[in-house]
């Protein structure tokens, strides 16, 4: 047996070389797991079977947990039959082994009756390591023709074609999904209409009440999901949510009815109509021109009264809410508010699991136990504190967590934000006392509701307050101390993370880029390598030099791990990994480490089922043309024009405008899109060919990246706050517009700004300006990071600065400030969060690196990283 970090594997001496086949899956409940383990282990082993098990209690209740996959929720036991008559040997003496036992149904597998505990699924064992068109790692399946396929584990049972059942007749589960979604009927009462949205616990579905005719809302909780040491699971919280809405009748939403069917619970309740409180504060955001203004004084007045008034009367029923928060509350068309989802709703001093969401739930209950008694209702007065923080903001109060924890309270974090919002914002001076007074640390000195009531109802409440300065930074912007502060303590955690030896990856990631290319620049080392050769460039210290050399001889290493045939794409792909190493090497003195660099250049496919700029060819003709910048050799030059002419080919043009769609049988999570966006769309490919009708003098190239911008320029929704864009070209106008750098107004800005400053089209000008209006505007409910927040949208105001003036670098000033809000106290270090707004990770796309990228030319100047077209230096002599 050997004992891995989650997973413990026991098998015969003879290794396992079967590729893929039928396997088994054993469920469990957390009580149940030793038993169902002590059984099953006694037939695996007797008939020598290799099998893997989850190492400890804890992993078995993650494994069963509400939030895990939807689809690998419950598989506590793995075992690997020799043959397909081993496979059917094993299946039998396992369900007689643990008949009884209880444990979840898994989704992507088909039971080998209804009810057992055994599941099977035809999937990898071995398998074919394969890394996808968007270096994503995978092990797949190879079909009978020798293609190499996915192994799909979707949340019903989906062997591929080929694969022949090895039971027949089974119930329980339909041996392939349906082409077509059928409506369910639920108790011969409740037709099934949609999915609002899906979890392991089970669905949320919107339905039709056929005895009534009324839309209804049933909720679903599926059998020992969800469970923990006390036996209960997701059934009994659905059973408590009942009885909490026959409590709060006249409050929320109306219970239906409760009924059990198939061993999983059903809750239905009356449809509350309206938006989520966190939709209506988003809207109302949405219509500023700048969100430090915040909302009016008086609609943030007549909200915290409404939120009183709900709060009292939900009190006056001795009850606690537990999970108060704005998802959790509707504003209906009359502008009343309704609770919903009273899940966790229980009595004070009741025993029960903790429950709250991040930000909401207050301190002495969040520090407490797992299973615990239920606070007293001082624990929504501080939940209601952060709904007005909420509310005065746009900012969700979740903050990532210090260390040693608890070194900040709470209320001074918020507190800290309030003191830079509230000069702007009238209504955020008029709620700073009653957020403070109702989140203090202390439960029993917080405001009551009386005395909220009284405060919003002084005449004088709301004008200006003294608000001294978190630390002594200024409110109105950020100072040179601590943008070093964030700089320096940001380099420091990253070298100080930086992974011992040979390790698989430099630096620890997120769980997506776990599965990513460990050289690239979106998760990987080379990202972070980017960053360390700009650092070392304008700051003084000795150990960016070492680490610095110390990444890059990893990053070289490994430059031909992906065959003759490298990804292109500049943040996933290895177009970013060779930019990174030749710049790393300039730095370093070292022209050997630089040819291989260009090598590596050179070898980048310049066709790609994918044009976009972050995984396909535009990325890699952009490296192209900062190779040849840098070096006159006329290879790059020539290579970046055939990229383009591949492009231009590639166009679909439409009565809409120019786009480059994404193939849809292209191996990709992509496959099918058509984005307006910098990282996968118009935007992005636009930038590219714009850089290479400079560099090549063609007019054909130009007017395509004029197109662009045209369609571009049609595309944007504008209005007050300035414009926005939609991600995909077949979204509705108004619909999923976003700020950020990947798909939103940050990357459009990001090129329109450069086309204007060649055509001169006043156009384009505006519309940039338009956008960084946007994203200026959006910096206090933005994220941190580089490709979906506050440092990719940083970048582009700075190109704004640099191209304009203006008020941009004091706009790109403001989105240091919010990121400097956030921060989290490591051991010392002031550290920005990356785009969870809760982890730390030395990621460049998404964590800490982007953000010292964005500060340190914040800070120093210089041009942007990863773009060919401002501050270039003098040629370097050819390797």
């Amino acid at each position: 047996m050997t004992e891995g970090a989650f997973w413990c594997r026991v098998g015969p001496a003879e290794q396992l070389k079967r590729v893929q086949g039928w396997k088994l899956h054993l469920s469990a409940t957390v009580l149940s797991a030793p038993e169902v383990l002590h059984r099953a282990a006694r037939v695996l082993v007797a008939k020598r079977c290799a099998f893997k098990f989850a190492a400890q209690a804890k992993y078995v209740e993650e494994l069963t947990g509400s939030r895990y996959d939807r689809a690998q929720c419950g598989k506590f036991i793995t075992a690997y039959p020799r043959d397909d008559d081993h496979f059917r040997e094993l299946a039998e003496a396992l369900d007689l082994a643990t008949a009884g036992l209880p444990g979840p149904a898994i989704l992507s597998d088909r039971p080998y009756r209804k009810g057992s505990l055994v599941h099977y699924r035809y999937g990898a064992f071995l398998g074919i390591p394969y890394v996808t068109n968007e270096g994503v790692r995978q092990i797949r399946l190879e079909a009978p023709d020798g293609s190499i396929v996915e192994d799909r584990r979707n949340p019903w049972f989906s062997p591929p074609p080929w694969a022949e059942l090895p039971f027949s007749g089974v119930p329980g589960r339909p041996d392939r999904a349906p082409k077509e979604p059928k409506k369910v009927l639920l108790h011969n009462r409740y037709v099934v209409q949609e999915a609002i949205r899906q979890s392991a616990r089970g669905g949320v579905y919107r339905g039709l009440d056929q005895r009534t005719g009324h839309e209804v809302i049933v909720k679903q909780a599926r059998a020992h999901v969800g469970g923990g040491y006390s036996g209960h699971d997701a059934r009994d919280r659905l059973r408590a949510e009942a009885k909490a809405l026959h409590e709060l009748s006249g409050l929320g939403a109306e219970l239906v009815e409760l009924f059990e069917q198939d061993s999983d619970a059903f809750l239905v309740e009356t449809v509350v109509p309206g938006v989520t409180l966190t939709r209506w504060v988003q809207d109302r955001f949405s219509e500023l021109e700048d969100s430090a203004q915040g909302i009016p004084p008086g609609l943030a007045r007549e909200t915290a009264g409404r939120l009183i008034g709900l709060l009292s009367e939900f009190h006056s029923l001795g009850l606690v809410h537990r999970d108060l928060t704005p998802d959790n509350l509707m504003v209906t068309p009359s502008e009343e508010l309704r609770l919903i989802d009273p899940e966790f709703v229980a009595r004070p001093g009741e025993w029960a699991h903790r429950a709250h969401t991040p930000g909401y739930g207050a301190p002495e209950y969040v520090s407490g136990p797992a299973y615990c008694p239920v606070p007293e209702q001082t624990a929504d007065l501080f939940a209601l504190g952060a709904i007005l923080f909420y509310v005065a903001t746009g900012m969700n109060p979740a903050l990532p967590a210090d260390e040693p924890r608890d070194l900040r309270p709470a209320v001074d974090r918020l507190g800290g934000v309030l003191a830079l919002v509230a000069p702007h914002s009238a209504s955020a001076r008029l709620l700073v006392p009653a957020i403070r007074g109702l989140c203090a640390q202390d439960p029993l000195t917080r405001w009551t509701l009386e005395r909220l009531t009284a405060y919003l109802d002084e005449p004088e409440s709301g004008q200006p307050q003294s608000l001294p300065p978190e630390r002594g930074e200024k409110v109105s912007g950020l100072c040179r101390s601590v943008a070093d502060r964030l700089i320096g303590d940001g380099l420091t955690h990253v070298l100080s993370t930086m992974a011992e030896g040979n390790a698989e990856r430099l630096w620890e990631t997120t769980s997506f880029g776990d599965t990513c290319d460990p050289c690239n620049v979106q998760h990987g080392a080379a990202g972070v390598l980017t960053v360390l050769a700009r650092a070392d460039g304008v700051l003084s210290r000795q150990d960016l030099r070492a680490a610095m050399a110390r990444t890059a001889s990893w990053l070289d290493t490994r430059m031909d791990q992906q065959g003759t045939s490298p990804l292109p794409g500049l943040y996933f792909g290895r177009a970013g990994t060779a930019w990174a190493l030749f710049d790393a090497a300039r730095r370093l003195g070292d022209s050997e480490l630089a040819e291989r660099a260009a090598r590596l250049a050179l070898a980048l496919p310049l066709r790609w089922g994918n044009p976009d700029l972050f995984h396909g060819a535009a990325g890699a003709g952009l490296t192209q043309l900062h190779f040849w910048r840098a070096t006159r050799r006329q290879e790059f030059l020539d290579r970046a024009g055939e990229c383009a002419d591949g492009l231009l080919s590639a166009a679909e043009h439409g009565d809409d405008g120019v786009f480059w769609p994404i193939p849809g049988d292209f191996d990709s999570s992509l496959a099918g899109i058509t984005h307006l966006g910098f990282a996968h769309g118009v935007a992005g490919v636009g930038t590219f060919l714009l850089e290479a009708a400079i560099a090549t003098d063609r007019d054909d190239v130009l007017d395509m990246a004029s197109r662009a911008g045209e369609t571009l320029a049609r595309a944007a929704d504008r209005g007050s706050g300035g414009a926005r864009w939609r991600t995909d070209r077949t979204g509705d106008d108004g619909t999923s517009t976003l700020h950020h750098l990947c798909s939103g107004a940050s990357g459009v800005g990001t090129f329109l700004i450069r086309l204007w400053r060649t055509t001169g089209d006043p156009v384009l000008r505006q519309l940039a300006h338009e956008a960084a209006v946007s994203v200026h505007k959006a910096r206090w409910f933005t994220g941190t990071a580089i490709c979906h927040g506050l440092a990719g949208n940083g970048d582009f105001l700075l190109d704004m600065a640099q191209v304009l003036g203006g008020p941009y670098e004091e706009w790109a000033r403001d989105i240091a400030v919010s990121m400097h809000a956030r921060h989290a106290l490591r051991n010392g270090l002031v550290l920005v969060p990356d785009e969870s707004g809760m982890r730390i990770t030395a990621d460049y796309g998404v964590g800490l690196a982007g953000v010292i990228s964005f500060l340190l030319r914040l800070r120093h100047g210089g041009p942007r990283l990863l773009m060919t077209d401002t501050d270039w230096p003098e040629p370097m002599t050819a390797p």
